[in-house]
């Protein structure tokens, strides 16, 4: 009961102390995101050009996929309308399982910076996270210029910034969380790899929810990246299966995650160095 009743200050104090540090290392925190860009494909003929192919290939994976192999239509949707559906979903996955699976061991493999005082080690996942959201900006660039020679008006876009930033919040939290969880328990990393594959395959990507059969629809709905991806769908091309008001839910629950997981955070760095 005693520590259910200091949560609230205790949550308010980590979150004090992490905006103090973002805000006394947003230029560094900049710059090394930056760094972290280019060093990606450092070395390749393509460079950043790599960004947006990436996506394109998946991209077309996919519908190879639903549209040859399982032969999937929709009455409402036309081929082209079917590839900007698929796309709409695809980037929010993509720039969430890029940052969990490029987040996950970065503390363990910087724990030098436990004794560096300009860049605090828990801005290291916030740097992973950033840099996918890059990725995600190139492909969502790519994505409404395909959408461009189409009827569709593009108004929804202005409702952009709520799915992008519950995608940010939600990311950060979960990096948090796993990030820390992996330096005491390493093997985690091999869990989290087989479960954004799962994440994958239920996610409706490629399919509606209305789609999915009634005795195993709850299984979508317990998948988060169904909400980012139902957020980026009808900010992308209008298109939504789910009430509009899942998506306010999502950003406070969001927030809450990204909180919890700064306070955790924080509370298992002093056994870091245990594991340097």
């Amino acid at each position: 009961m005693r520590s259910a009743a200091h949560l609230p200050a205790l949550l308010g104090a980590e979150t004090t102390a992490l905006w103090a540090n973002l805000r006394r290392s947003w230029r560094v925190l900049w710059t090394l995101t930056l760094i972290e860009c280019r060093r990606k494909y450092a070395g390749s003929i393509l460079g950043t050009l790599w960004y947006p192919l990436y996506s394109m290939l998946l991209l077309g994976s996919y519908c190879f996929l639903y549209l040859v192999v399982f032969r999937v239509r929709y009455r409402e949707l036309g081929t082209y309308e079917f590839v900007l559906f698929v796309f709409s979903g695809l980037i929010p996955y993509l720039g969430f399982s890029e940052a969990v699976s490029t987040g996950l061991g970065s503390v363990k493999a910087n724990l030098a910076l436990l004794r560096n005082a300009v860049f605090p080690i828990e801005l290291v996942p916030v740097k992973h996270a950033l840099a996918a959201m890059v990725g995600l900006f190139s492909s969502l660039a790519l994505l409404i210029v395909m959408i461009l020679p189409t009827a569709y008006r593009g108004w929804h876009l202005l409702y952009l910034p709520v799915p992008l930033v519950s995608l940010l919040l939600f990311t950060l939290g979960v990096i948090w969380f796993l990030s820390a969880i992996a330096v005491v328990v390493p093997d985690i990393a091999q869990f989290v790899n087989i479960a954004l594959l799962l994440f994958m395959f239920i996610s409706p990507i490629g399919f509606t929810i209305d789609s999915v059969p009634a005795r195993v629809r709850a299984l979508v709905y317990l998948n988060p990246l169904t909400y980012l991806i139902e957020g980026f769908r009808f900010a992308l091309i209008g298109v939504r299966a789910s009430p509009l008001w899942y998506d306010a839910l999502f950003l406070v629950a969001s927030i809450a995650l990204a909180l919890a997981a700064a306070a955790f955070f924080r509370r298992m760095s002093p056994i870091f160095s245990d594991y340097e």
